[in-house]
C-alpha cells in the first residue's frame, strides 16, 4: 500500500473483495468520508503516525533557504494529508501540494504539483529541478517518471535494500543528518 493514492488503495481493496470496478468507483467517496471521519482519532492513538527525528530541522532549514520552494506530493487525499500534518504542526511548511484527491494515479501528481508551484511562486520548474523525497518504491517510480531527483528515506514500511534496488538518486536511513540531506537536495 505504501506510496499508493488513497483512491487507488480503496478501489483495490473493494475489487479484491468482489466489487466490480464500477461499483468500487461508485463507493469511493462514501468510504473516503468514513475514513476521514475517523482519521483524527486514529492519528492520536496510533503508534504508526509519528514525526520522524530530523524532520523539524530539515523543514526549518528548507523554509529558511532562499532556493527552496516547498510543496507536498502525497497519495493521501488533501483533507487526510492536512489532518496528518496539522497533528504534528507541519502543514505550515507546504503552501502548495498535489494529492490523491487530484488523481488516483500517483504518476500524475508531480506535474500537478509543479503546475501549482509555478502559479504560487511565479517561477518555472524544470523536472530535474524538482526533488521528491519519499519512503516507498512508488515514490521513487513517481519521481523517476517525472524526471525529478529522488531522495529516498528508509522511514516507512519499505526496507532499505528494497529502496536501494530501485536506484534513487540519494538514499538515507533517516532524516537525522540535516546537512547531508540538504546536500542531496541541492546537489
Amino acid at each position: 500500500m505504501s506510496g499508493k493514492t488513497d483512491p487507488q488503495i480503496i478501489k483495490e481493496i473493494l475489487t479484491a473483495s468482489g466489487y466490480s470496478a464500477l461499483e468500487a468507483e461508485a463507493r469511493l467517496h462514501e468510504i473516503l468520508s468514513l475514513y476521514l471521519q475517523f482519521l483524527d482519532e486514529e492519528i492520536a492513538k496510533s503508534t504508526y503516525y509519528i514525526k520522524h527525528p530530523g524532520i523539524d530541522s530539515l523543514l526549518e532549514s528548507l523554509d529558511e533557504h532562499e532556493q527552496a520552494y516547498l510543496g507536498l506530493l502525497t497519495g493521501n487525499v488533501e483533507s487526510g494529508a492536512a489532518k496528518k500534518l496539522n497533528y504534528f504542526q507541519l502543514m505550515q511548511y507546504f503552501p502548495i501540494g498535489a494529492y490523491g484527491s487530484d488523481s488516483a494515479c500517483r504518476l500524475d501528481l508531480p506535474a500537478i504539483a509543479v503546475e501549482r508551484a509555478k502559479k504560487h511562486f511565479a517561477l518555472d520548474f524544470a523536472p530535474r529541478e524538482v526533488v521528491i523525497i519519499g519512503d516507498s518504491v512508488n515514490d521513487i517510480a513517481c519521481a523517476k517518471h517525472f524526471g525529478a531527483c529522488v531522495v529516498a528515506v528508509n522511514t516507512g514500511r519499505t526496507s532499505y535494500e528494497e529502496l536501494e534496488s530501485h536506484k534513487p538518486d540519494f538514499l538515507f536511513r533517516n532524516l537525522e543528518n540535516t546537512s547531508q540531506v540538504l546536500e542531496a537536495i541541492f546537489a
